[in-house]
């Protein structure tokens, strides 16, 4: 798989995100670079695994579909 990649603007979003959370719910200030650490780990460690969850998803969607068309093609077969 290849590394996560966000823009600039995507990463200050996230981060700014990750420093509410943690101030709401676990009364912890998070200062920029620790935030930017944080969301590097989280891209890194856990980011695969939700990665794999969308691939999976999007192949039995697709599967699905797949299905679908098949059904109405054989639908409109001469017989």
């Amino acid at each position: 798989m290849a590394d996560i990649t966000l823009t600039t603007s995507e990463r200050d979003q996230l981060r700014k995100k990750l420093q509410t959370y943690c101030e709401q719910n676990f009364e912890l200030e998070l200062e920029q670079f620790d935030a930017e650490f944080f969301l590097d780990f989280i891209a890194e460690q856990i980011g695969p695994a939700f990665y794999n969850a969308g691939i999976d998803e999007a192949i039995r969607t697709h599967a699905l579909y797949s299905e679908r068309i098949q059904e109405e093609m054989d639908l409109k077969k001469i017989i």
